[in-house]
């Protein structure tokens, strides 16, 4: 186009420039887009979407490598495995699967605790990572300190860190359910026990009374004090949850002995309902604690009117969701439910007919 007007400009017919266009322009453009079309087409078009699937092969993603430190470690390397991490942790220092791997190859793998601990210190640096690293450092120094070292005190005191770090949250509330949960893992409820105690007990009572009955009767286990029996269970289920009021199993257990034992319904609602107003409890916990109070309330007889409230909060805490569904669900068809809950609390009586109906 230039050169064309310029030949306009020196005095060239129209006619002469369009033999130019027609010869000697637009072939030679033709031949240029031939020749740059593959590699204009790979570069600006092909190549970013392949990115997209494949990734882009120039580029070097610069992440620590733990594979030879792990394969040393199974080996029982582990020194060399030491060795490899650190240099991984040299080029990424903050590296926080680096740092976890380091801690367990020295508590785990020689034993070294305060070294383990010195070396997760780091981990926590990162103020913005914090408040997720720090729950999983504690937990596993817990888990150490149970394991390797047999020490529940100190577990429990890296436990207590979660919980007075970040109070409320669902972090918390797991450290309390595993600070419940060891000092009562090996705890029998019942104590068994042993037939030559009891018949030592029977012998020294016969002979303090002096009785002469005939031959010495030993009692059956169905004649146990069933009352002192369960005195004892609510002894040891109160005790547990004085010694630990956020622990959801213990709480669980004495809502379970209310019901079934005590059959005092509105104990057992209240522990459900402490549960509910638990801090860090969960969406699906409040949901299953709810149901749990609509069942006690269905069984001890409560009328419809008072337990079709309990499930509209079940469908107010999400009325999107999947629980909130079927809590309605339940609404409608809790007439059904509780008439049924009614006739099986009704014993069953035979008709008496006046007729013979030629029975022997």
């Amino acid at each position: 186009m230039i050169y064309g007007l310029v030949k306009l400009n020196q005095g060239v017919s129209w006619g002469g420039i369009l033999v130019l266009l027609i010869f000697i322009f637009i072939p030679c453009a033709a031949f240029l887009a031939i020749f740059f079309a593959p590699f204009l087409i790979d570069k600006t078009i092909a190549s970013p979407i392949g990115q997209i699937f494949t990734g882009n092969p120039n580029i070097i993603e610069d992440k620590p490598i733990y594979g030879p430190v792990k394969a040393n470690r199974n080996q029982g390397d582990y020194r060399q495995a030491l060795n490899l991490v650190e240099a991984q942790l040299k080029k990424h220092p903050f590296d926080f699967d680096g740092l976890m791997l380091k801690a367990a190859i020295q508590a785990e793998d020689y034993h070294d605790l305060n070294a383990a601990k010195e070396t997760l210190d780091i981990a926590l640096i990162d103020k913005d990572q914090k408040r997720y690293n720090l729950p999983i450092v504690y937990n596993k120094i817990a888990d150490w300190e149970l394991n390797i070292f047999n020490s529940i005190s100190c577990a429990r005191q890296s436990l207590e860190t979660i919980r007075e770090t970040y109070p409320g949250t669902k972090a918390a509330q797991l450290a309390a359910q595993r600070i419940a949960a060891m000092e009562f893992y090996d705890e029998s409820i019942v104590a068994p026990t042993k037939i030559s105690d009891s018949y030592n007990d029977i012998v020294e009572e016969s002979s303090r009374n002096e009785l002469k009955e005939g031959l010495l009767k030993f009692p059956k286990k169905e004649q146990t004090d069933y009352e002192n029996e369960s005195e004892k269970l609510l002894s040891i289920c109160l005790k547990r949850v004085e010694d630990h009021p956020e622990s959801i199993i213990n709480r669980e257990d004495l809502a379970r002995y209310y019901f079934d034992h005590k059959k005092e319904w509105e104990m057992a609602i209240k522990q459900y309902e402490l549960l509910i107003s638990m801090p860090g409890a969960s969406t699906n916990q409040k949901v299953e604690w709810l149901n749990k109070i609509v069942d006690i309330k269905v069984k001890s007889g409560t009328r419809l009117e008072e337990i079709t409230p309990i499930l509209d909060r079940v469908v107010n805490i999400n009325p999107e969701s999947a629980a909130a569904n079927r809590a309605q669900s339940r609404i409608m068809h809790l007439p059904i439910e509780i008439r049924v809950a009614n006739k099986k609390k009704v014993p069953l009586k035979l008709k008496q007919h006046d007729e013979d109906l030629g029975l022997i």
